[in-house]
């Protein structure tokens, strides 16, 4: 009986031993599956492009380069002179206003002056002469104006109206029919130019006399800034 006992007890003491073996041998197995989990995360992660901030702008979108070309230019619409109604077919239109009127001419101060008329641009201020009372100059209707194409192309690129300020330009004579009715009543064409108020025989004290010239869209060279699509000034 005594040796039946002693190996019942053996045969317990087993099974627990077996039992914390195969406890560690899980907890083992589970400890090497999550390493290998997060090396897997990690690599992953590694490979994955990094999202672009929405304040990374594109290099070659605002990049300035530095060009000098040339060829023909065209225009989208052509500029247009909405106050008196004149259009030309150019890239940029130029109105020249003049206004025939007193001046005033003094040799030395306390000396007397001379008084003359002829045709001046902008508004000489006859308040200022000695003798104003018999010299009065109106105020000049209009004013200088430069007007440009509402759109400007050299090949691909839209080109800045700036770009063409130092560009020839060459008298644009008015004809009789371009004036719409209105202005039309109030102004008579000589020799391509518009007068109001007079004419270019007989003017008078306030007669306004208007030209224009034009930079035409043809054969330029320009240097400036390419930005995308857009040629601009330096």
């Amino acid at each position: 009986m005594a040796r039946k006992r002693k190996q019942k007890v053996s045969s317990r003491r087993i099974g627990v031993f077996v039992a914390l073996i195969l406890l560690g041998l899980g907890a083992i197995w589970a400890w090497q599956h999550r390493v290998r989990v997060q090396s897997a995360v990690s690599t992953i992660s590694a490979e994955l492009p990094l999202p672009a901030r929405k304040t990374d702008a594109a290099p070659e979108a605002t990049a300035a380069v530095p060009v000098k070309l040339g060829g023909k230019l065209s225009v989208k619409h052509a500029p247009r002179d909405t106050q008196l109604g004149i259009a030309a077919d150019a890239a940029i239109l130029l109105r020249i206003v003049e206004m025939y009127q007193w001046h005033e001419r003094c040799e030395l101060a306390g000396s007397g002056c001379s008084y003359e008329k002829s045709w001046s641009p902008g508004q000489v201020d006859s308040l200022r002469f000695r003798e104003p009372k018999g010299h009065e100059n109106p105020p000049v209707p209009f004013a200088d104006a430069r007007f440009a194409a509402g759109e400007i192309r050299l090949g691909d690129l839209v080109v800045d109206p700036k770009m063409l300020e130092t560009q020839a330009a060459q008298d644009y004579p008015v004809k009789v029919g371009a004036l719409p009715p209105n202005m039309a009543a109030t102004f008579n064409v000589v020799d391509g130019v518009l007068y109001a108020g007079g004419d270019a025989a007989h003017p008078q004290i306030g007669t306004v006399r208007v030209r224009y010239r034009i930079v035409p869209a043809g054969e330029v060279e320009l240097s400036g800034i390419r930005r995308g699509n857009k040629l601009e000034a330096k």
